[in-house]
């Protein structure tokens, strides 16, 4: 084994020099400094590199410590070299920037006063860490470069890291934002290749979230998946007691995201362990950690053993990957314990002056696994949760109100006053069934607003990706509980049939209702395509079909009303008569004088009425019904 020396020098001796001597000290390497490429023959690898650089920042600020950690995902390296420069590829790339301490390390490009650093040995390493000092001044967002070396033959030059952002600044350049790099994670010894883009990306479509077909496998997951794609995924694997977590979502709100993986003892917010990515609203990715005490929000603490190890937001999707110790460490739990895994998704707001996000509980999505697990449970879990019950509520008071009680209650009162004679409680049929339908949604339109807004506590605003229209279903709702409230009173006040005034108030009464009706239904389409609803999309179809029905009855019964009239005392039937048209929507009860109703139909027309109003209870019963089932289901437990 006399050769073994002499090997070794060659390996690491001759990476970063032009001449065949050898440097395993790393020492006089200074030809390598501006490309990182070494002289001797072979040329760097095309193929992901097996090693990871990871930061514990996502920002730095002038003389504050960054830790850099080199990584080796399999195997071993027995030679670097780690320079800093600009991210931004249009500016100076040949300056280098900060200074470098590590064990087991000397500095390098002396002509730069040492700001690279190479190995001091040709040890095998797997772990290099290294503190990077940023200059006193500000100088822009930072990338660090590094050269492995594996073997004489076999090495890879210019490994760049992610963005290590200048926290004075607020964007991005252009040049930066389009940068993507390829590099791989370290997950149980086994290389992951991933996509590694700059936070901000000029792709947000909208899109699903695909399932690891690993989960359940070799690794585990928690997930909230249906017939249209995941809305979450996390999935982690444990190896040498670090856990890599990754968590991806869709992005909403244009952007200004945050995914929270929460650590609890059961399945309520309050003492839980939390860790989070979260985009600010330049679209950069920060790493958040926090501890729930309450329901207020995560309270923020540091810990340099969890890092971000990769991010992206690529394709609507945000996706980032976390490296955290299993053990316990002040708010950071032991995860070889049991814990709940609680899962949140909701809107950032970012601090103006450091760009920081902040994550917000407005609008925020919140998932329970469906039991507990540990850092080296392979499972794969979905999520224990029908949805919100307050919102489910709403949904089916407003359902109920709308598509049921106020379709069988107008319907009534419009076509159904000459076909009953005969009075109920000294009021006439079609009156108690109309006037019974609308308190009832009265009642349960009012009930349903008052919900929304204790469960809210605010004006909710919705921002949904490729559904910006569904930012008017609160100011819809607000009209509509209004006009709700305007209609009984006029009636209320309604002038004495026959009085000059009487028609003014059939058209505004005919009018409020009607316009009651079409915004409440539109308010129905808008909510059930709401996430936080949580229905299929298909029940959209559903009230498709009741609008068509609905439309088909009242056209019917217009038709058969107008062909079926003949005035009272004689006139011929089929013939229209001069009557006030707008007496046929006027809420007139059985004390009213007989001139109010002017007309009678005969007994044909009479059942023909009757069998179509009995459909129409029948249909737009079981309609509704299918809607509020759907609703109170849920869609996971529908796929279930």
């Amino acid at each position: 084994m006399t050769y073994t020396c002499p090997i070794f020098l060659l390996l690491l001796g001759l990476i970063f020099s032009t001449n065949v001597d050898g440097y395993p000290n790393g020492l006089q390497v200074d030809s390598a400094c501006p490309n990182l490429v070494p002289g001797h023959g072979p040329t760097s690898q095309s193929t992901p590199p097996p090693y990871k650089i990871t930061l514990n920042a996502t920002s730095y600020t002038p003389g504050t410590p960054v830790s850099i950690t080199l990584l080796a995902c399999n195997g071993a390296f027995k030679g670097y070299m780690i320079q800093a420069r600009l991210a931004d590829t249009s500016k100076n790339q040949s300056e280098l920037y900060g200074t470098f301490t590590a064990n087991e390390s000397n500095p390098a490009c002396k002509g730069d006063n040492g700001s690279a650093l190479v190995h001091s040995n040709n040890n095998p390493k797997t772990t290099v860490n290294i503190q990077w000092i940023p200059p006193q001044l500000s100088v822009g967002h930072i990338i660090f470069r590094v050269t492995y070396v594996q073997e004489f033959s076999m090495f890879w030059a210019n490994i760049r890291s992610d963005v290590l952002y200048d926290a004075s600044l607020n964007s991005t350049s252009g040049a930066l934002q389009n940068k993507t790099d390829v590099d791989p994670v370290c997950s149980g010894g086994q290389q992951i290749t991933s996509i590694t883009t700059t936070a901000a990306t000029s792709d947000t479509s909208k899109t699903n979230v695909t399932k690891d077909a690993s989960c359940g496998q070799t690794k585990g997951c928690f997930s909230s998946c249906s017939g249209r794609g995941c809305t979450f995924i996390v999935s982690w694997a444990t190896s040498a007691n670090i856990s890599i977590f990754v968590l991806s979502t869709e992005i909403l709100n244009q952007g200004k995201t945050y995914i929270a993986l929460g650590f609890s003892s059961d399945s309520e917010m309050g003492d839980d362990s939390v860790m989070a990515c979260a985009m600010n609203s330049s679209g950069n990715v920060f790493l958040v950690l926090g501890v729930n005490r309450d329901k207020n929000g995560p309270e923020i603490f540091t810990d340099s053993e969890v890092q971000l190890l990769n991010s992206s937001t690529v394709d609507g999707v945000l996706s980032c990957t976390i490296s955290r110790p299993v053990s316990e460490k002040s708010n950071r739990y032991d995860i070889t314990k049991p814990w709940t895994l609680l899962l949140a998704q909701g809107n950032t707001v970012t601090d103006a002056n450091t760009g920081v996000p902040f994550l917000t509980s407005h609008k925020e999505r919140k998932f329970i696994s469906e039991e507990q697990v540990t850092a080296n449970s392979i499972v794969d879990l979905g999520s224990d949760t029908s949805g919100n019950p307050m919102i489910k509520a709403h949904g089916c008071l407003m359902v109920g109100a709308w598509i049921f009680l106020a379709s069988v209650g107008i319907v009534v009162a419009r076509y159904y006053k000459p076909v009953w004679e005969v009075t109920l409680c000294s009021q006439k049929v079609w009156f108690q069934i109309h006037r019974l339908c609308m308190v009832l949604v009265f009642c349960a339109t009012a009930a349903g607003f008052i919900i929304i807004f204790v469960e809210e506590k605010e004006w909710s605003e919705i921002d949904v990706e490729g559904k910006q229209f569904l930012v008017g279903h609160p100011i819809i709702g607000v009209i509509v509980m209004a006009l709700t409230v305007i209609n009984p009173i006029m009636a209320l006040f309604r002038p004495h049939p026959g009085t000059t005034n009487r028609p003014i108030f059939n058209w505004a009464h005919w009018f409020v209702g009607t316009a009651a009706h079409i915004l409440a239904v539109i308010g129905v389409f808008f909510g059930v395509q709401i996430p936080d609803s949580q229905v299929p999309y298909y029940t959209v179809y559903i009230l498709a079909a009741f609008v068509a029905w609905q439309l088909f009855v009242e056209i019917l019964l217009e038709l058969i009303t107008c062909i079926g009239r003949k005035r009272v005392g004689g006139v011929q039937k089929g013939v229209f008569s001069n009557i006030d048209r707008s007496e046929s929507y006027e809420l007139n009860g059985g004390g009213d004088p007989p001139k109010a109703i002017a007309y009678t139909e005969s007994n044909k027309v009479a059942i023909v009425k009757l069998v179509i109003l009995v459909l129409h209870i029948i249909i737009v019963g079981a309609l509704s019904a299918a809607v509020i089932a759907i609703i109170a289901i849920g869609e996971k437990e529908l796929e279930d």
